[in-house]
């Protein structure tokens, strides 16, 4: 039964008066202790919303009157040691108390007790709180997963973890581990079949905890497999079975047969033509596949026979890798030239891992490809580089430096323009700045391409200035994009899209159709670039980590001025573009320190603003002329 505050407090109060009103020994038979919480508060005063917290063994001050005649004071049924006392304050201890371990403050019973073992004198609605120390295990994802697959667990005092057990395999080596998360590998487990559950226990100091959750352990599984015929280099042959899509590799003896594609049921696999002769020609050896982080094997045959006569071309001879005329490095995006001798029987190549076709033709001494936009990271790195060939063959080029951001030189961008009376036919070929195609495009090009679809419908995913009303994915679906405005103060100024729902009817199409008055859906924000280390790399193109030195972006529309300032660039300006995430852009916020909150940074170098005044920093009235630039893009940060 819940007990009233008001109604204790008042009969305190009348024990107090009645205590108080004698004034000598003499005329009062018997000490009453009284503790008075009206003008005086327990300490510490604790209650239901936990501001303030006790603890076992936190000492407790309470203040009164007779203290001195206090002959124990309980917790619930728990005795509390009593640590001094006097006839007007009195300290005990919290002592060991019943109750579960629980974030939350508990409510026990507080009693003072006088000389009468019937009814204690004081009684008080106190609230502990009783730490979580044991480890507690609330889950573990994901719920399947094979050899190396990373495991995450969340619960309590995780840290006091020793070990998890799969069944009876024990991981006690982990990857990460702190009070509420735990981070490991799945190990090796002895599983035959594809698809094995293994239950989870989690081992920590005073014992184990034994989960109601299973681990989904996967590994492939080969259907018997037998061999018609001795197999000749270049063919190809089809293994089935179950989970075979987590193969990585397949070898023979100690040679890598090559997998054209796999799916769970089945693999199609070829083997390469640049194979060693073997004497006598025809080699059996064991055929295994491997799978997981370290690799695991699995044995599909004792002899597999492969006749290793040479076949097809000779093997091409790698001498260098050149990037495309006028760039010193390779970056994201850029075409590189590998020469050497044979190279007729180039069939691609592989760069840090990724395959990626050949561009053009092939000559006996030459190949081309594109760097991928897959190789991550921000800073320069090495990355190995090798030649596909003759049917599939691989041949290792080494390591080459490749740059992981864009990189493109010498592009023009023009303004739109407040009237259509000054609005120069050239204006509208090139428009918009893609970001991460590192192309200007015309309005006729951004309309049908769909750049931002929601500019021309129903919704718009900005409604309000620099603030994403709709969902992450509309937000991520629109590629980031600028465009340069003047408008009728001859202010010549790069914009966010979803800065002014303003800005884009200053283009219009080649019909001569404006586009619509509404905020554009990429936010952007950007920072004149004053810090002359950044600086001097951007502009002599020797910038190795495009996350080097960034500044915070604030600006929503820096303008072209006579000189640069705050906001305000001019020719040989450095502008820094960051173009934040969804999360940042729905809350309308701006970007933090070291990139909170930013998707992509990127720079633009002003060389040449011919469609400016240089003097006034305005915009020259028949908006005629251009912006030239360079501009750098990273990958997603």
């Amino acid at each position: 039964m819940k007990i009233s505050r008001l109604y204790i407090a008042a009969a305190i109060c009348a024990s107090l008066l009645a205590a108080v009103s004698c004034k000598d020994d003499a005329i009062r038979p018997e000490k009453i202790p009284a503790v008075n919480v009206t003008s005086e508060k327990l300490s510490p005063d604790t209650d239901e919303s936990g501001k303030v917290r006790a603890y076992v063994g936190t000492a407790v001050t309470a203040k009164g009157i007779n203290l001195d005649k206090v002959t124990k004071v309980t917790f619930g049924d728990a005795e509390a040691p009593i640590l001094s006392v006097s006839l007007k304050e009195i300290v005990f201890e919290i002592p060991q108390l019943e109750l579960a371990q629980d974030d939350e403050p508990q409510q026990v019973i507080l009693r003072v007790w006088g000389e009468s073992a019937d009814k204690p004198v004081f009684t008080w609605e106190y609230y502990v709180t009783i730490p979580v120390t044991e480890t507690r295990y609330d889950s573990f994802t994901p719920a399947s997963g094979t050899v190396g697959t990373a495991l995450s667990f969340s619960g309590r005092n995780l840290d006091r973890v020793s070990a998890v057990k799969f069944g009876d395999v024990a991981v006690n080596s982990f990857t990460a581990q702190s009070a509420t998360t735990l981070e490991l590998a799945v190990p090796a487990m002895p599983a035959t079949e594809a698809n094995t559950k293994y239950p989870v226990s989690i081992v920590w100091e005073e014992g184990t905890i034994e989960t109601e959750d299973s681990l989904t352990f996967l590994r492939p599984v080969f259907e018997a497999f037998s061999q018609g015929g001795e197999a000749a280099l270049g063919d190809e042959f089809i293994l089935a079975g179950e989970n075979l899509d987590l193969v990585d590799s397949l070898v023979w003896g100690s040679e890598k047969l090559l997998i054209v594609s796999a799916t769970a049921s089945e693999i199609n696999v070829k083997i390469p033509t640049g194979l060693d002769t073997e004497d006598p020609a025809i080699a059996r050896k064991a055929l295994d596949a491997y799978y997981g982080n370290p690799g695991t094997g699995i044995r599909i045959c004792e002899e597999f026979a492969i006749n290793t006569t040479p076949i097809g071309p000779a093997a091409p001879v790698f001498s260098s890798a050149t990037v495309e005329s006028g760039y010193s490095h390779i970056y994201l995006g850029k075409e590189v030239t590998v020469s050497g001798e044979n190279m007729s029987s180039v069939e691609g190549f592989k760069i840090d891992g990724i395959s990626v076709p050949v561009n053009g033709e092939v000559t006996d001494i030459a190949a081309k490809f594109t760097v991928p936009s897959g190789i991550t990271g921000n800073a320069a790195k090495e990355v190995d580089l090798s030649i596909i060939w003759g049917g599939g063959n691989e041949l290792s080029c080494g390591k080459i430096t490749v740059y992981p951001f864009y990189y493109t030189k010498g592009m023009q961008i023009r303004s739109g323009s407040n009237s259509s009376g000054t609005y120069p036919a050239e204006n509208r070929d090139a428009a918009f700045l893609i970001f991460e195609e590192g192309k200007v495009i015309s309005v006729d090009e951004f309309k049908t391409r769909g750049i931002d679809s929601f500019v021309f419908g129903d919704t718009h995913i900005v409604t309000s200035k620099n603030i994403v009303s709709g969902t992450q994915e509309q937000y991520y679906s629109v590629k980031p994009y600028t465009l340069l405005t003047s408008d009728s103060s001859n202010k010549l100024a790069f914009q966010s899209p979803s800065n002014s729902n303003g800005q884009l009817k200053t283009h219009s199409d080649s019909e001569g159709n404006k586009l619509p008055s509404v905020f554009g859906s990429p936010v952007l924000y950007f920072q004149v670039v004053t810090a002359d280390s950044l600086k001097s790399k951007l502009t002599g193109a020797s910038l190795e980590d495009i996350t080097y030195a960034a500044p915070k972006a604030g600006a929503s529309a820096p303008a072209f001025a006579a000189a640069e300032g705050s906001g305000a660039w001019a020719a040989g300006s450095v502008l820094c573009v960051e173009y934040v995430d969804y999360a940042t852009a729905s809350a309308g916020s701006k970007p933090g320190d070291n990139l909170a909150g930013v998707r992509n940074i990127g720079y633009i170098v002003i060389h040449d603003v011919t469609c400016g005044d240089a003097e006034t920093g305005k915009a020259k009235a028949d908006r005629k002329g251009y912006v030239s630039f360079d501009l750098y893009w990273s990958n997603v940060l």
